[in-house]
């Protein structure tokens, strides 16, 4: 087949798709009309939480939007993120053996590797460059002193001036690695048009060869960073240069687009409510209650999807082995059950139980802690700088069912 066919039938699959949806959507299925992408869909979550704890789509799908539900199910070693028969299902092949598209035991294995490198003594040591990164952008924005483009200007730059020091890339690859980044994020949006997804591929292996070339660097002049960390598990045969050079893609990837939008949304957040920028003004140490409370009320990636590995009994539900549920973090985060008035933004209301922000169980988020940290410091410091920081326009989302963000939001900085 040719690249012209391959892209027709691409096009004509997605259409089709995009044609079951809009029509489960318009017969009353609220979960259809979460997959095509709403500006904002809270309303249609509690439209599925309507349908009970546990609600089999229109589309093939169980969903739950129930807190205890979907803690369950992400703990829940029944459920992994491949088939049972441990095959990758489409929207994880791109991930190759990569920790996000693994279950135990190679992610156990992979992850264990991978966790010195984000403890809290490490962490403590990237403090000090969060803070300065944060200052510097801010000393940019301020520059041109009128509108910018937050995600652009800041929101975009911080992350990944961090997680280049953190994984290990030298200045030298730093301009690449961030322009590789941008392109292969469309991964994370669960949904690609041909011409985007070539450009993923395409991106995909020339970051391939610019990793093998700076693991090469890294051996022969190790640092304190994740490179350099994974490197001794190569040479003793615990993890393959197969595995580490995924990881070492699409660790960052993740955990940059992660903290990207915990940053833009809990700055949103707290403009649409002025008396909550106001408080952390007042009092910038507020800014751990500000990003908490926007991992519950806006979390950066609003679903998760399990894959049953076995015939099971949950909720009154049979759910066959092989079959899929989506986990609507956006809607658990919001369950009345757990905390009360949940559409409410507020920063300082009683934290509760653990959201789902950074999902749970073994495949918890790694850089979990790496994201609040950068959001804190950075909401801390806009707080003082900026004080008088305010949205200038309408902002711009990103077309993606998974990750909520925005690709503009501009803001007014005088």
């Amino acid at each position: 087949m040719s690249e012209l066919e391959a892209e027709r039938r691409a096009h004509y699959q997605a259409t089709v798709v995009q044609g079951a949806l809009r029509t489960a959507a318009a017969g009353g299925d609220p979960y259809a009309s979460i997959l095509l992408v709403p500006d904002d869909p809270y309303p249609f979550y509690e439209r599925v939480r309507e349908r009970g704890t546990l609600h089999r789509s229109a589309v093939g799908v169980w969903t739950t939007t129930s807190h205890r539900v979907a803690n369950q199910i992400l703990r829940d070693r029944r459920f992994g993120v491949r088939t049972p028969e441990g095959e990758k299902p489409p929207e994880f092949m791109p991930f190759d053996n990569s920790m996000l598209g693994l279950d135990p035991p190679d992610h156990t294995r992979l992850r264990r590797l991978a966790t010195p490198s984000l403890n809290p003594r490490r962490l403590a040591h990237w403090q000090p460059h969060v803070e300065r990164f944060t200052d510097e952008l801010i000393d940019e924005m301020l520059a041109g002193r009128g509108q910018v483009n937050f995600m652009r200007a800041f929101a975009q730059q911080l992350p990944l001036r961090v997680i280049g020091d953190l994984v290990g890339i030298p200045p030298h690859h730093r301009q690449s690695f961030f322009r590789l980044s941008r392109r292969m994020a469309y991964l994370l949006d669960g949904v690609a048009t041909a011409p985007a997804a070539r450009g993923v591929v395409a991106a995909m292996a020339e970051m391939t060869v610019m990793f093998h070339e700076i693991i090469a660097e890294r051996r022969a002049d190790p640092r304190e960073d994740l490179i350099s960390d994974l490197l001794p598990a190569v040479e003793d045969g615990r993890m393959t240069m197969d595995e580490m050079v995924p990881l070492c893609m699409f660790l960052p990837l993740a955990g940059t687009e992660t903290t990207v939008n915990l940053i833009g949304n809990g700055l949103l957040a707290l403009l649409e409510h002025p008396e909550q920028w106001d408080m952390l003004v007042a009092d910038p140490s507020l800014a751990d209650a500000v990003v908490r409370e926007t991992l519950r009320y806006d979390p950066s990636v609003q679903q998760y999807r399990r894959i049953a590995h076995t015939d099971l009994q949950m909720e009154g539900a049979s759910i066959a082995a092989g079959e899929e549920v989506a986990i609507c973090a956006g809607g658990a985060n919001r369950d009345p059950e757990v905390y009360p008035d949940p559409g409410r933004f507020d920063i300082t209301r009683d934290p509760g139980p653990e959201n789902l922000a950074f999902s749970a169980g073994i495949h918890f988020c790694l850089g979990a802690a790496l994201a609040r940290m950068e959001a804190e410091t950075a909401l801390a410091a806009l707080a003082v700088r900026v004080p008088g920081i305010r949205r200038a326009g309408p902002v711009r989302r990103r077309g993606s069912f998974i990750v909520r963000g925005m690709l503009q939001f501009p803001v007014d900085l005088r």
